[in-house]
């Protein structure tokens, strides 16, 4: 059975106190189930996996090696609990660390021989406080994820940003290139600056992603989601 390998980086450090750490929280049980059905309808698994970073970043759902299994196969009970804890604000922003840890996720030894294109979603309302050298760094590996020596990308990469202090270039280096609605060639960023939307974002994109992951099996062919003013017009 196809698997898709979906990978949540999440920000929690202290500028996300308040409401935007709320919709967070708020958000995730929902998009658990709702990728949980999507994938039985679509008749596939996806192995989900949720770092959260702020001073430090950690594992909160499954590891580098194994994530959560949600789809086709597994019974609706097996979800119950799995957002277990909600997260609290605090620390800097370190996201360079939950890159290079999910970079250790994006391993041919764990995907497994049928797995669909890898997904990865950053979400963000702050600057990275490591160097540009080693953000910069951790993105190229994560470029080079899957791709042997045929120099094509191969893990899609989406960010969300949150309000109005994250660096846009900083997310750009971290998104894939794709289409939205009709928008060719433009970076996977999605702008979140009424936070009360946030989780109605966070479930969009991990929605819409997984079906460009199923339907994207051209090396060459472009990322497409739709245009979410279209969606929640």
């Amino acid at each position: 059975m196809d698997t898709l390998r979906m990978i949540f980086l999440l920000d929690y450090s202290y500028s996300m106190k308040g409401t935007k750490i709320t919709q967070v929280n708020q958000a995730l049980p929902s998009v658990i189930n709702k990728l949980h059905e999507e994938a039985k309808e679509n008749k596939i698994q996806i192995s989900l996996h949720i770092i959260a970073f702020s001073n430090d970043a950690t594992w909160i759902i499954g590891d580098m090696a194994k994530g959560v299994i949600l789809g086709a196969g597994i019974d609706d009970d097996a979800l119950l609990g799995v957002w277990k804890k909600d997260l609290e604000a605090d620390g800097i922003t370190d996201t360079d660390k939950a890159i290079r840890l999910a970079n250790e996720a994006l391993s041919k030894t764990y995907l497994g021989d049928h797995a669909l294109r890898p997904v990865v979603i950053l979400m963000t309302d702050g600057i990275c406080t490591c160097s540009m050298e080693d953000y910069t760094a951790v993105i190229d590996e994560m470029k080079r994820k899957l791709s042997g020596n045929t120099g094509k990308e191969k893990v899609t990469r989406i960010a969300i940003g949150v309000g109005d202090d994250y660096d846009k270039e900083q997310l750009e280096l971290f998104a894939s290139q794709g289409i939205i609605g009709e928008e060719r060639d433009l970076p996977l960023i999605f702008d979140v600056k009424n936070v009360d939307q946030l989780a109605k974002t966070i479930n969009w994109v991990a929605i819409s992603s997984m079906h460009s992951s199923i339907t994207t099996n051209n090396d060459n062919e472009s990322i497409t989601l739709p245009d979410p003013d279209d969606v929640w017009a």
